[in-house]
């Protein structure tokens, strides 16, 4: 059985830019940083970014199809170093189940967007 059929929620690709904070363990903001995605999923979200993620705990920041900027919270469940020397990390969600949906919806929208305006 590969990993992706372990996965309870089906990842859906994408290419989008989200900003990213990483808290600590008393709940302290440090710093901001940019990432691409990779695939997001009701479960979580799979970023790229070029340094490493150092907590444990993290605040994803993106801007949805209608403009408005949209926060998640989640939790750094694994992270690999590829070939490339990117980062490649996998945040699991902990938001309520609506908030969750209303991310990846948006997420998945402004993708779409995105592909259908390329030639």
């Amino acid at each position: 059985m590969s990993i992706d059929e372990k996965k309870k929620h089906p990842r859906v690709k994408t290419e989008n830019l989200v900003s990213y904070v990483c808290i600590d363990d008393r709940g302290n903001e440090r710093g901001a940083r940019i990432g691409r995605t990779i695939d997001v999923s009701l479960g979580g979200i799979l970023i790229e970014t070029n340094k490493p993620i150092e907590t444990k705990d993290i605040l994803l920041t993106t801007i949805s199809i209608d403009d408005e900027i949209m926060n998640m919270k989640g939790k750094v469940v694994y992270y690999r170093v590829e070939d490339s020397g990117m980062f490649r990390t996998g945040i699991q969600f902990f938001e309520p189940k609506k908030n969750i949906q209303l991310f990846v919806s948006s997420m998945i929208k402004l993708y779409s967007k995105q592909r259908t305006r390329q030639p």
